[in-house]
Order: C-alpha cells, then sequence, then structure tokens
C-alpha cells in the first residue's frame, strides 16, 4: 500500500514501456482547451504542474489505472504496486520502532502526501528506477511536495483506500497514529493527539472536517460512508491561519473526485462477510466528462447493505444492520481563461437498525440480567440481548437511527494574472437526524432507559480567500469566513428501573429539548518570507468573533406520558433557561523553516488554537462553560536518502491545554451526563514514520507515535479515584497525572508490498499485508478497567489482481484477520456499562471495472 505520500515508481517489467516522469512547476492556471481537468482543489490555489521529461520506466497502477490519464481529479501516473498511505502517521503496519531509531540520526520527517486534487507528481528521477516519487498536498492551501510543507500531516490516496477496502473514516483511522475515531457510539468523535470533543452533542469539535473546502459543522455528519473519494489528509496541531474555521487540535481535509475534459467511468461491486454474523453488499461508481467546451461533469453514487456483526441473542435485528445510499452531481464552468465555477450537489442517507453499542460488560450481577436471558454473560463475543418485543408498562421499543443530509456548494475562483486567486466559497449545510437507544438494562428487560433524538441543522457558510503568487520572497494568504447555524434537538428518556432491578427511582418520563443558533465572522491570513537563502518564516493569525443563542427546556412527567401536556411529577423541577453568549479571540502563529540541503528540511512552529465555549445540552447545575486554548509547539524534519529511494519523517510535539472541555456521564441509578472544563492538561510526543522502496518489486514501510497526554490538574473531577491514578482534595478526586481518553501511549504501522509483472494471462499481482498496533487506552471519562481497551495488533492483507488493460481489478481483501476485540467506545449508563466493538473478521472480494 502507500499512503499515496510516497509513491513507488515500478520497474518496466510491469508493462514493457517507459513512461514519462515528471518535476513540477508551478505555473497560473488558465481554464481553457484541455487543461480544465488539471487538479486544482482546494489546496491548488490558481496552479497547475508543468513538467519536464525524464525517461523512467512506471509499471501498472493499482486501481487500473493507466499511465498519464486523470482520475478522481487529479493526474495519477502508472504505479507497479497497490498504492498506500502517507505521512507523520501514514501508513500501516507496526513496530518500525528499530526503524525509527535507525533512521533518526539521519531522517526528517516524511508527513504525507496524497494524490486526487493536489495531484501527485514525480520527481525527477535520480538515476534509480526506484525512487519514490514525490507527492503534493494542500494542506498549506498550495500545491506543494509533501516534503516541503513544514506542517504535520498525514495522506491517504483513493487507491490505498481501494487496495485496502476502507469504506469509512472509522476504518481509515486505524492507518494514521495520534488519530483516532469512533462512529459507532452515540455521538462520532474524532481525537488528535488524545485531544477531541467527548459524547455530547453541543461541544464544538476539537479536529474540524472539510469536505471539498467547505467546513462540515457537526460530527453526526461523520457517520456516512466514503464515496468518490480522492484522498484524505490529517493536519495535527491547531489550523486556524488558513481555514474558515478555527480547529483546536487538528484537521481532516476530504477532497472528492472533480470533473474530467476527458470521458471517465467506474464501477465496484463488493462482498464480505463477518466471522460473527452479517456481512456488506455494495456498490459504488462514477461518470465523468466533457458536456460541452467549456462545461463538464461528474457524477458519483454509493450503496452499501449491511447485515450487523454483533449476533442479538434476543428477538430483534443484529446490532450494526444498516442501509447507507448517497449521491453527489459536481458541474465546472470554465468561464473565461482566468474564472472557473465548480457547483456541488450532495445527498446522504442511511438507516440502521440495532444498536452497537449494546455489550453489557459490567453493573448489577449477571443473574439480574439472567432473570431475562439465562445465558447472558458479561462476556466481550459480538453478543447482544435486546429484546424488542419486551414490554414495559404495555410498549415495546427496539433501537435504531437514521439521518439525511444535503450539502450545496458554491465555489468560484478567478484569477488575477501576475497576482494571485480569488475564490470565493458558499455552502449550505442540512441534515435530520434521529436516534433511539437503550440503556441501563442493556435491552434484556426491553430497555429500562429508552432514548429518542430528534435532531435537525441547517447551517449557511461563506468564506473568501485571496491567494497571492509566489514571489521572489514572499507571499501570503488572507481571508474571511462567516456562519449562521440553528439546531434544534428535542429528547424524551423513558426511564423505568424498577421494571428491571425491581425497585429504584420512580419511572418517569423527561424531555430535554434544546436549540442554538450560532453566527461567527472570522479574518484569517499569513504571510511567507524568504529572509535568506535556505531560510523562511511563516507568521500568520486568526481573530474570530462567536454568538450564540442557546434555550433548553426540561420536564419530567409520569411514565410513557406527554411532557409537554400532563403535569409535572412531584419531587422534580421545570427547567426553562435560554442565555446568549459571545466572545472573540487573536490566535497566532509562527514557523521558521530551514533547507539543510536540497533533500533535508527542518521547521519549527508555535501556534495557538482556540475552541469556544458554550452550553450543555443536558440539565446540570452550571449551564455554560468557557472556551479551550491549545498552545502547541512542534519540531520536525523531513528528509529523503538513498537516491530517492527512502523517505523518513520525524516531528516531536507539545499541545498545552487550558480549560479543557470534557463530557461524562455521571454515577447513580439513571443515565446522566454533564459538560465542564478541566484544568489543563498536556499531550506530547514525537511521530515518525518512513518507506523504502527495495529491488524487484518490494516496498516497506511504516509509522509510529509515542504520545504522553494527561491531565496537568482536574480538581473536582469525580467523588472516587479510578484505579487508574488520581487523588483526594478538598473531598474529591483529582485527576492529575491520569491519561486523557483516546490516547494510547503507542501506536503505530507496518506494511509490506510486492508487485509482480505479468504472470498468468498477462495478468498480474500486487499483493500487500499490514500490522497495525495500538497500546492500551480508556474509552471513557469514568475511567472503569472495563471500559479500557487493551493493546492489540490488528492484521490486514489484500491481494488484486489486474486485467492487462488495466481496466478490470479483482480484489480480495481480509481484515482483522486475528479476530482482535477492539472497542470503539464505552459508556457508563446508570448502574451497568456498555461498549461498543469493532467488527470482528471480515473476508471480502471487490470487483472493479474502469471504462
Amino acid at each position: 500500500m502507500r499512503i499515496h505520500s510516497l509513491l513507488y515508481c515500478g520497474t518496466s517489467r510491469l508493462r514493457g514501456r517507459p513512461v514519462t516522469a515528471h518535476t513540477v512547476t508551478d505555473r497560473p492556471y488558465r481554464s481553457s482547451g484541455g487543461r480544465g481537468d488539471m487538479p486544482r482543489g482546494e489546496g491548488s490555489v490558481n496552479t497547475y504542474s508543468t513538467q519536464r521529461a525524464v525517461s523512467r520506466p512506471i509499471g501498472l497502477q493499482a486501481g487500473g489505472f493507466r499511465a498519464g490519464e486523470f482520475r478522481a481529479g487529479g493526474l495519477h501516473p502508472a504505479e507497479s504496486r497497490a498504492p498506500g498511505v502517507s505521512g507523520i502517521s501514514g501508513i500501516s503496519g507496526i513496530s518500525s520502532i528499530a526503524l525509527a531509531v535507525a533512521l533518526a540520526a539521519a531522517a526528517p520527517s516524511v508527513q504525507a502526501q496524497t494524490d486526487g486534487q493536489a495531484g501527485n507528481q514525480a520527481d525527477a528521477q535520480s538515476g534509480d528506477d526506484y525512487v519514490i516519487e514525490q507527492i503534493t498536498v494542500s494542506a498549506t492551501r498550495r500545491v506543494e511536495s509533501i516534503q516541503d510543507v513544514p506542517v504535520s500531516v498525514s495522506s491517504i490516496s483513493a487507491d490505498t483506500i481501494r487496495a485496502t477496502g476502507v469504506i469509512d473514516l472509522a476504518e481509515l483511522s486505524r492507518y494514521i497514529p495520534n488519530f483516532e475515531l469512533s462512529d459507532a457510539s452515540i455521538l462520532p468523535n474524532l481525537y488528535v493527539r488524545g485531544i477531541g470533543s467527548g459524547t455530547t452533542h453541543s461541544i464544538e469539535q476539537s479536529v474540524g472536517r472539510f469536505i471539498d473546502d467547505v467546513y462540515i459543522g457537526r460530527a453526526v455528519i461523520n457517520l456516512h460512508p466514503l464515496m468518490d473519494v480522492a484522498n484524505v489528509e490529517v493536519l495535527r496541531g491547531p489550523q486556524g491561519t488558513l481555514f474558515g474555521k478555527n480547529t483546536l487540535a487538528g484537521a481532516m481535509i476530504i477532497n472528492t473526485g472533480n470533473p474530467t475534459r476527458d470521458f471517465d467511468a467506474g464501477i465496484t461491486a463488493s462482498y464480505s462477510d463477518f466471522s460473527t454474523t452479517g456481512g456488506i453488499l455494495g456498490f459504488e461508481g462514477f461518470v465523468s466528462g466533457p458536456l460541452s467546451d467549456n462545461l463538464s461533469a461528474r457524477a458519483a453514487f454509493i450503496y452499501k447493505d449491511r447485515d450487523g456483526y454483533v449476533e442479538n441473542r434476543a428477538p430483534g435485528p443484529d446490532g450494526g444492520t444498516r442501509e447507507d445510499f448517497g449521491g453527489r452531481v459536481k458541474l465546472r464552468w470554465d468561464a473565461s481563461d482566468f474564472t472557473t465555477v465548480d457547483v456541488k450537489a450532495e445527498y446522504m442517507t442511511y438507516t440502521e437498525d440495532g444498536q452497537t453499542p449494546s455489550e453489557v460488560v459490567a453493573g448489577p450481577p449477571e443473574a439480574v440480567f439472567q432473570q431475562f436471558v439465562p445465558d447472558f454473560t458479561f462476556d466481550q463475543d459480538w453478543v447482544s440481548h435486546i429484546d424488542c418485543t419486551a414490554e414495559i408498562e404495555g410498549t415495546t421499543f427496539c433501537p435504531d437511527r437514521d439521518q439525511d443530509s444535503l450539502n450545496l456548494t458554491l465555489n468560484i475562483a478567478h484569477q488575477f494574472e501576475g497576482v494571485g486567486e480569488l475564490r470565493s466559497i458558499t455552502a449550505f449545510q442540512a441534515y435530520d437526524y434521529v436516534h433511539r437507544f437503550v440503556a441501563i438494562d442493556g435491552g434484556v428487560a426491553g430497555g429500562a432507559f429508552r432514548a429518542t433524538r430528534d435532531e435537525d441543522f441547517e447551517g449557511w457558510t461563506q468564506e473568501l480567500r485571496f491567494t497571492s503568487e509566489e514571489f521572489d520572497t514572499f507571499d501570503y494568504i488572507v481571508g474571511a469566513f462567516y456562519e449562521n447555524s440553528s439546531l434544534v434537538r428535542l429528547q424524551n428518556d423513558d426511564t423505568n428501573v424498577p421494571a428491571f432491578l425491581g425497585g429504584g427511582p420512580p419511572a418517569n418520563t423527561l424531555n430535554e429539548d434544546w436549540s442554538q443558533d450560532t453566527e461567527t465572522i472570522a479574518v484569517f491570513g499569513q504571510a511567507r518570507w524568504r529572509f535568506a537563502e535556505r531560510w523562511s518564516a511563516i507568521i500568520g493569525g486568526r481573530w474570530s468573533y462567536e454568538e450564540k443563542d442557546f434555550g433548553f427546556f426540561s420536564r419530567t412527567v409520569a411514565y410513557n406520558g406527554d411532557p409537554n401536556v400532563d403535569p409535572i411529577l412531584p419531587g422534580t423541577e421545570e427547567l426553562d433557561f435560554t442565555a446568549t453568549r459571545d466572545e472573540d479571540r487573536f490566535t497566532p502563529s509562527l514557523t521558521l523553516r530551514f533547507e539543510a540541503t536540497d533533500d533535508l528540511m527542518l521547521f519549527a512552529t508555535v501556534s495557538q488554537g482556540h475552541k469556544t465555549g458554550g452550553f450543555s445540552d443536558r440539565p446540570q447545575e452550571d449551564q455554560d462553560f468557557d472556551e479551550e486554548i491549545n498552545t502547541s509547539y512542534e519540531l520536525g524534519v523531513k528528509g529523503t536518502f538513498l537516491d530517492g529511494r527512502l523517505q523518513a519523517n520525524l516531528a516531536f510535539f507539545r499541545m498545552e491545554l487550558e480549560d479543557l472541555q470534557v463530557a461524562r456521564a455521571l454515577p447513580g441509578p439513571t443515565v446522566t451526563f454533564e459538560v465542564q472544563n478541566a484544568a489543563e492538561a498536556v499531550s506530547q510526543g514525537l511521530e515518525f514514520d518512513a518507506v523504502l522502496s527495495l529491488e524487484d518489486g518490494w516496498t516497506i514501510g511504516g509509522s509510529f507515535a509515542y504520545t504522553d497526554a494527561t491531565y496537568e490538574d482536574f480538581p473536582g473531577a469525580a467523588a472516587v479515584c479510578p484505579e487508574v491514578g488520581g487523588f483526594i482534595e478538598d473531598g474529591l478526586c483529582n485527576f492529575e497525572g491520569i491519561p486523557l481518553i483516546f490516547a494510547p501511549e503507542y501506536k503505530g504501522t507496518l506494511f509490506v508490498e510486492y508487485s509482480t509483472g505479468p504472470i498468468l494471462g498477462g495478468w498480474s499481482l500486487n499483493t500487500r499485508g499490514d500490522a497495525n498496533y495500538s497500546s492500551d487506552y480508556y474509552t471513557e471519562l469514568a475511567y472503569f478497567e472495563t471500559l479500557r481497551q487493551d493493546d492489540y495488533f490488528l492484521f490486514n492483507a489484500s491481494a488484486r489482481f489486474v486485467s492487462p488493460d488495466e481496466r478490470f481489478v479483482i480484489s480480495l481483501i481480509g481484515k482483522n484477520l486475528t479476530e482482535e476485540y477492539v472497542l470503539a467506545w464505552g459508556l457508563e449508563a446508570g448502574p451497568s456499562q456498555f461498549v461498543t466493538p469493532n467488527p470482528p473478521r471480515e473476508l471480502a472480494i471487490q470487483l472493479s471495472y474502469r471504462y
């Protein structure tokens, strides 16, 4: 695989004919003639790549692409192996610790490369047929080689996604150290270097997500599968000086396929089988090409039908049973030689039956559960017991969730010749999300806690960005951003603990309805100054203002009652709360970059990120919480060695967080949560990756991350200290020294690829094996040992058979081959503790055709 940062250039054995490789030269883009399909994504600004020919044999590219053709919005040269992942995190495999130690002294840090809209351009050949091709990324809003970008970034290409069978962001995160994502919990969570947002709908995202230049305002949109993706970049550390929305811990950039000036089409059918129960049937495809001399279009679709992998031994659907459908249409109009207009319309929907956070691992004695299900155990074995036929006071309940989302984008770019590019990005987002789930009893009694959430969101964003040409000694980027969004969530909770335990608080129905209107205004920019032959400085800043209007209404009535009509339950209080808060902040950034040689670059960065405060979405004494600040320091080195056959990157980081926002469940017989600010936390460590191109079709690579992410001070965190640490202070536990959740101390990957020339009937074979390792980590702020994930290895493998004309690809893919039980999420819910497991072993076959 290749984390498309480090593309491997194969030998003439695979094709028997030479293919041109290139060096990159940036020139102003002109939207005329056949150039309209040149890569020009969010970071490619107004440049395209002109290229100096260098004779080099290149073999067949995994994924069925042919040399010199445009694919997924960019030019993809042919490759002689299955593509891969790149970046300081990027590839896949593990214990490259020895490799890291051996190379760290001589090597810098390759932090990721990407293809797709940013385009992957080959470096001039240094007299070696096995050099690793340079890949360009858009992380700095310009098309630059990943080895030249002073940013800690990882990237995964479309080819890698196909080769590994990755279907969503959760699977993607397994290949990127210091990046964690769980989409199986009540709310999707993204974590970078141990920093995330927790289980609440009202905290802003610590890790921003940008799709085709547009900030995705809500975490629940992360639940959709990947569709027609060109590449994915993950940036670590605060990102505020180049992006419309400030991000505290990092950013994920997803570029989707763009319209092409030549006709192109492809379709993939896949089928997989889980080792427990169920499997996935999927179809996806695209068609792209010109509609007229200056208008081109691209349409893509995806359909997946998954039978759940968590076996439900009670009457009801298996956990994770789900159906997805999505469609996207893009139009590109070359209005003139200097103006391009892009329009995108996207609709995604899914329906999920059953519940994946469904395995109870601790709580009341097993005998209590066995009154309802005799074979119930606390074992972690991909088995649940959610009874959708059991009645509580005459009603039944079955968990499910579904979502419909819409995205409309207008992206206009105009080139001022010799000056720069002005870009306007206007976007509308909307979704409707309904989620019904059970807790406390794990569903054995029919749901002692039954929650129904209905969430509606609408938001407009507008970004203006001017990117200057690169002048002799300086260049700059300035921009402005506006966001206006409205969120309404209605929630009813039916709680009946006596129906499960035979006693406890009176049964009741509680509504927790809230709404929030948000308005954000920001200006940002950075300037790059080359003040000496090998030295440059990048100075940036961002000022932002945000206002939130919040309303919360909560009322408790008799069980199965209507909180809007029925009388309030004696002993409870009605809460009707409205408030407004606003805040503004300036966050700076400074980077120094030094080119020690043509193949060795060092950089140092200090920057600050900011996440606004807000209001808790659950009733609590102090409804609002304060803003969170991240001051980040980073030292990095990136290098190319062995005449271009080895690339290695190393980065050291330290992030100091003030008023860290945390959301957690509270102990007690019912399900309650709260949001608060921890005082201080620190995340520090190192990230390393390397890729080595060997002879005879072999490539090896790996990545490694060490992270020490702990609370520096968190007084009053809990009534009792957990087993992992902490100390009593003023009668309560201070979490000082306790690790942050979803922050494994060690995480790494190792992969090996082998590509053959033509074998049976001219078909070629690309094989890949990888191993992913993670040390232990906690999945919930209560720090129960039952909610801790032990260290683990995951092993995956794939084989791809490619036809002589490179149009047909047959792929065999195996994931989690040793059937490792890995927690995606954990939760304390009343007296019980629940976990969500990642899928077990999965074996898949894919059939692909490219026109």
